[in-house]
């Protein structure tokens, strides 16, 4: 009696333990089908990507230049109550932006260019800024341009102006501009920097990863960037700064390799 009592007990823990085997199965195989999974899609990832692999660097050279050129410009104008005053006038102060450019530049003077004259009647006005109708005067404007291929006679040139001020001129000088007249061939010999450069950065990073740097597949230049030295400006478009003598060529180049397995 004791043995038919017991029987169902052990029938009963002999199928829970047949379940817990099962699902342990189950479970070992679902693991390794995921494993099995991941590997092969990981496999054909890297497949895909070393099929078709490259890598895309950019390249940078830069090299510094000196201005061999060089231009002042300057506006004068007068004021007067009548339009033959002002004229005269006017040449009166032509004559001693003339004379001073000779006492720097002495011959060189020829490089000058005076402007037309430009005319403004100037009106009188009443309460509230009404026009009355009146005339006042005239002022008279002239501009001056000055270019040299001594930057340091520009420089003098744009330093001694304000003795005009001295002698009754009003004159309004802009800053000197500095340019440099060979940039082409600055230009060829960077974008070959640059392209040099450009391989450097692609084989450091290929270096630890497994890959060789093939040839050349595509490059674009971006624009250059001429600015003063130790300057950081740059600009979508390309920058050119004209108020130093001494200047900063850059050039950026985006290069694409091919690159195989070692």
């Amino acid at each position: 009696m004791t043995t038919h009592r017991f029987q169902p007990a052990v029938a009963v823990a002999r199928q829970r333990g047949q379940s817990t085997v099962a699902f342990l199965a189950l479970g070992v195989a679902l693991a390794l089908g995921l494993v099995l999974a991941a590997w092969i899609v990981a496999s054909s990832l890297e497949r895909i990507k070393l099929a078709g692999d490259k890598i895309t660097v950019k390249g940078y050279a830069e090299e510094r230049v000196l201005s061999d050129a060089g231009t002042w410009r300057a506006i004068v104008s007068v004021r007067a109550p009548d339009l033959p005053m002002a004229y005269r006038k006017l040449e009166e102060d032509s004559v001693r932006v003339v004379k001073y450019l000779e006492s720097v530049a002495g011959t060189d003077t020829k490089n000058l260019q005076q402007g037309t004259v430009n005319t403004q009647t100037i009106f009188e006005f009443g309460p509230g800024g009404v026009q009355t109708g009146r005339v006042l005067g005239y002022e008279l404007s002239r501009q001056f341009e000055f270019s040299s291929q001594n930057v340091a006679q520009i420089g003098s040139i744009a330093t001694g102006a304000a003795r005009l001020i001295s002698e009754g001129v009003a004159i309004n000088a802009m800053p000197p501009q500095y340019f440099f007249t060979d940039l082409n061939a600055v230009k060829v010999r960077l974008i070959g920097a640059a392209t040099r450069d450009s391989l450097l950065r692609a084989q450091q990073f290929a270096a630890n990863s497994g890959v060789t740097v093939g040839p050349l597949r595509s490059a674009s230049q971006g624009v250059f960037q001429i600015t003063s030295p130790n300057s950081t400006e740059t600009a979508d478009y390309g920058s050119y700064d004209t108020s130093t003598v001494e200047k900063l060529v850059k050039a950026v180049v985006t290069v694409e390799y091919a690159v195989t397995r070692q």
